[in-house]
């Protein structure tokens, strides 16, 4: 039996391969947990007749994921990568893909720590001549 990424993470919706060398995720936006069936169809075809659809269908990112070992080719919708040519989206993808490995020196940084119980230290001047 072949591993399959969506029965773990029931929000990410596969809708196969787009050719033979990617893949298509559809994933929700903002706080959404899963992407409706209607919505997912009303995306595909785009063909709005509300103002309320149009909006709806902002709600869904289109990830097109490469095949091979080459990530970082790997297309979305979202603003940020529209506008920097890479977004956490192709990032958590090639990770949880095993297409890239993380660098271990995030990971040891804590998580939530809390602050000390006191008045923070008043800043020194930054150009203080001695």
């Amino acid at each position: 039996m072949q591993w399959d990424i969506t029965t773990s993470r029931p929000w990410l919706v596969v809708l196969g391969l787009n050719n033979e060398s990617s893949e298509v995720y559809y994933i929700p936006a903002r706080d959404l947990d899963s992407i409706p069936q209607t919505d997912l169809n009303g995306y595909k075809e785009q063909k709005f007749t509300t103002f309320n659809q149009l909006k709806k269908s902002f709600d869904i990112w289109c990830l097109e994921v490469e095949n091979d070992s080459n990530w970082r080719k790997s297309k979305c919708n979202c603003p940020a990568f529209l506008k920097n040519s890479i977004c956490k989206h192709v990032v958590g993808m090639g990770i949880r893909l095993k297409h890239c490995k993380p660098p271990a020196a995030p990971k040891t940084v804590p998580i939530g720590e809390k602050r000390k119980r006191a008045r923070p230290a008043k800043a020194k001047t930054a150009l203080l001549v001695q």
